[in-house]
């Protein structure tokens, strides 16, 4: 059962936890998937400007969700609403709400950066750390305290679903800045794969 975070009275963030309601087995799925996140009503206000409208949104689990729509409609503006990304651009504000298996992103007592966690992203333009192919994608892991068995065997998994292995495995210790625009996105997502978010946006990568 979840249980809504306590609040202190100092407004600190609080571990929530947000469990997965889902089968672990894809051959239990039901016909119509669990809902793993849901918008609610949800409006995005640059100041005063309304820039989206009443969204009302349930992504499944094991689900593939494309937002389509005219350059400048919102659709990276809904993006960034549903990790907290929007928390970090001075003037924005989120109404509305947005659940992680039935727990709002938004209540007072949740960690924003342990929502990041949990619900990844790959922006429109790579953005790779000054760093070795291997420390970009090791990175994460290191930073939540991840302890996987091998850091090796998790960057290659992280490269391989990325469809980046191939190209990369003999100069891991190059620096990231030296692959192409494509491969630097394929980057980008392996990075983001290898801390095991449960969702993942991607914001045309």
């Amino acid at each position: 059962m979840l249980l809504e975070p306590e609040v202190t009275t100092h407004h600190e963030p609080q571990e929530v936890h947000f469990e997965p309601a889902h089968p672990s087995r894809d051959d239990q799925l039901p016909e119509t998937p669990d809902a793993v996140m849901e918008c609610t009503n949800v409006d995005v206000f640059y100041g005063d400007f309304r820039a989206v409208t009443g969204v009302n949104l349930t992504f499944g689990y094991n689900e593939i969700t494309a937002l389509i729509g005219p350059s400048g409609c919102g659709k990276s503006t809904l993006l960034r609403s549903l990790n907290r990304m929007n928390d970090l651009i001075l003037g924005a504000r989120v109404t509305g709400q947005v659940t992680l298996h039935g727990q709002d992103i938004y209540a007072r007592g949740v960690d924003a950066i342990e929502v990041r966690r949990r619900i990844g992203m790959v922006f429109q333009k790579p953005n790779p750390f000054p760093k070795s192919i291997y420390d970009n994608v090791a990175y994460g892991p290191r930073v939540i305290g991840m302890k996987p068995s091998s850091m090796d065997d998790l960057v290659e998994e992280a490269l391989t679903q990325a469809a980046l292995w191939t190209e990369v495995k003999d100069k891991l210790k190059q620096s990231a800045f030296g692959l192409s625009g494509g491969q630097q996105q394929r980057l980008c997502i392996a990075r983001t794969i290898a801390v095991k978010p449960e969702v993942i946006l991607m914001d045309e990568p």
